[in-house]
């Protein structure tokens, strides 16, 4: 999935009965998600087709294992991702805790992605988390300007590994006149030749070259090169 950030939105004295709980030094943070996204994420992940995405009857079959391990893995990723040292103040470190029983929470963030207007997923905090990220953000006093602008190493290099980018791989093109293009009709078939090796790129700045591999009806970049191999004519 590629997936974009589109809205955030906030609830306080929450209930969720089925959500995915881990802990850490300060308490409990917890995790849920639309089980109708989990299931698309999941036929996703597995690169299956868009005939055999999941439909309203796998929502009312029992929760499998699979799903069980990949709302873990989501869970614990997204809540290391958003929660990170330098929004808490402090280091965290999740542990999946199975004795908890929560069903009400103080604080809850549902994000909203951009195209999956119907889904989200939440991320879930006890009294004591929402006290440390509320005190973190009220916290107004000239030394707090200091503090922002005296991160360790260790934050930047966080901060910097952390940073999303997007990977645009051009995998073919083809010049076409626009009389060959109104003539076109629906069926007609458009020769075109697969660029090799395959340009990678962030934005409009290449930074090296890879082959494309097919592997169980997924593409996948291997093979990567730092420059494109320059064309040599005699």
């Amino acid at each position: 999935m590629n997936a974009v950030l589109r809205s955030m939105t906030f609830d306080t004295d929450c209930h969720f009965k089925h959500a995915q709980i881990f802990e850490n030094a300060y308490g409990n943070i917890g995790f849920d998600i639309n089980r109708a996204f989990l299931l698309n994420i999941l036929h996703t992940y597995y690169g299956l087709s868009k005939d055999s995405k999941p439909g309203d009857t796998d929502s009312q079959q029992p929760v499998t294992k699979t799903e069980e391990r990949l709302k873990n893995k989501l869970g614990h990723e997204l809540a290391q991702l958003v929660m990170v040292q330098e929004i808490l103040d402090q280091p965290m470190e999740l542990k999946n805790d199975y004795s908890a029983v929560i069903n009400q929470w103080a604080w809850s963030i549902q994000f909203w992605l951009e195209g999956y207007d119907e889904y989200c997923f939440s991320l879930l905090l006890d009294t004591h988390h929402v006290d440390i990220l509320l005190a973190s953000l009220r916290d107004d006093s000239p030394l707090s300007g200091q503090k922002t602008g005296s991160l360790t190493p260790a934050q930047i290099e966080h901060m910097f590994v952390s940073m999303p980018l997007t990977l645009n791989g051009k995998l073919a093109s083809i010049n076409l006149t626009v009389a060959q293009l109104l003539e076109m009709t629906p069926g007609d078939i458009i020769p075109v030749s697969l660029n090799t090796p395959l340009p990678v790129s962030i934005g409009n700045e290449q930074l090296f070259s890879a082959t494309v591999a097919e592997d169980r009806g997924k593409l996948f970049l291997t093979d990567f090169n730092d420059k494109t191999p320059e064309m040599k004519h005699e």
